[in-house]
């Protein structure tokens, strides 16, 4: 369990306001990177834009679906605190794939400018996000941290790129068993074939199904189970051209961003029950519409059962895996990134039909 602002002193809490803050922006670049411009490049190309449907954004989804070519998958870690090396076996940042020119310079297709500096890689910089931009594309996981370097200062830099999870997944099904206590002491202590429907579940507690879930997403939950033994907040940002949405692991659960098509006649319900005018929901909202609907952005938090939670009394329970373990918490229309005057408006649309 992580520490509430509460319970930190008042140098930790700045710094957890200062990545509260900087994780925010980071969010707002990554819905424009991995949803907007996909979608504007459909727009501009005459492409039908492959929008996600109520189904898809249930609680484990079990179909599999077809890879969007113009989908923009990423994977990204940042973390409230840096990570100490010991945890370098299962997260696989070193010297090697640390972000230096001499690093960079070997991935191809990234262009860099002949002026690179060590600083540009700092959250603060200007060009932060257009430095990181082109790195989402290299496979595996780009990492953020607080540099370790300034103590006295909170300075976030993306620090690693082309990081592995090697985290077996044994291994986090074993660890979210223990912490929701349906096992004591071993993933096999029952039966292997209780163990393999433990395996199964971690999927689903990360919003997920273990058949229908890549490699990219499997490391990304797996990475957000091990960041719950780092101390300080982690996050985790999974961009599937599968799914069409990015997910969030944080300490606020899962979290989902996907574009959608909302029936006229419904958002206008909703508009007018929020007193927004029609003009500026268009300008704020908005993506693009057609006859009958509007292509907006939609934001879908889970939360998590009572069987997917430590139990109150903390004795040990048997395993029901019919029962599930996450639900949809709350659905929200989102306004544009440029729209920062605008607030998100709350909606039924997953189980709305």
């Amino acid at each position: 369990m992580k520490n509430s602002r509460f319970e930190l002193s008042h140098t930790d809490k700045v710094r957890r306001s200062i990545y509260v803050f900087l994780r925010d922006e980071l969010e707002r670049r990554l819905i424009t990177i991995g949803l907007e411009e996909p979608y504007r490049t459909c727009l501009g190309k005459d492409i039908c834009y492959p929008y996600v449907d109520p189904s898809e954004m249930k609680p484990k989804k079990k179909e599999f679906s077809k890879e969007s070519l113009v989908a923009k998958p990423f994977f990204v870690i940042f973390t409230e605190d840096t990570i100490e090396e010991v945890h370098q076996k299962y997260i696989r940042f070193s010297e090697s794939n640390k972000v230096r020119k001499d690093t960079i310079a070997l991935v191809p297709d990234i262009g860099l400018h002949k002026s690179f500096y060590s600083s540009v890689r700092f959250f603060e910089r200007d060009t932060f996000f257009e430095f990181l931009k082109p790195l989402l594309d290299v496979d595996y996981c780009i990492l953020i941290q607080r540099d370790h370097r300034f103590k006295k200062r909170n300075r976030y830099s993306l620090t690693h790129f082309h990081v592995k999870i090697d985290w077996p997944i044994s291994e986090a099904a074993e660890d979210l068993a223990k912490e929701l206590r349906y096992i004591s002491k071993s993933l096999y202590e029952k039966s292997e074939r209780y163990a393999d429907t433990l395996q199964q579940k971690l999927f689903e507690y990360y919003g997920f199904h273990h058949q229908a879930s890549g490699g990219r997403r499997t490391a990304a939950l797996i990475a957000a189970q091990y960041l719950k033994q780092i101390p300080g907040l982690g996050t985790v940002y999974i961009s599937s051209s599968e799914t069409r949405t990015i997910t969030r692991y944080s300490e606020k659960g899962v979290a989902r961003y996907a574009i959608i098509q909302l029936e006229k006649e419904y958002a206008l319900q909703t508009i007018k029950a929020y007193n927004i005018d029609l003009k500026a929901f268009r300008n704020g909202y908005v993506l693009g519409e057609s006859g009958n609907c509007f292509d907006l952005i939609l934001f879908v938090s889970y939360k998590h059962t009572e069987w997917g939670l430590p139990p109150s009394d903390g004795k040990l329970r048997i395993l029901k895996p019919d029962y599930s373990w996450l639900a949809v918490d709350k659905e929200m229309i989102l306004p544009l990134p440029h729209a920062v005057n605008q607030s998100p408006l709350p909606i039924k649309w997953v189980y709305r039909s």
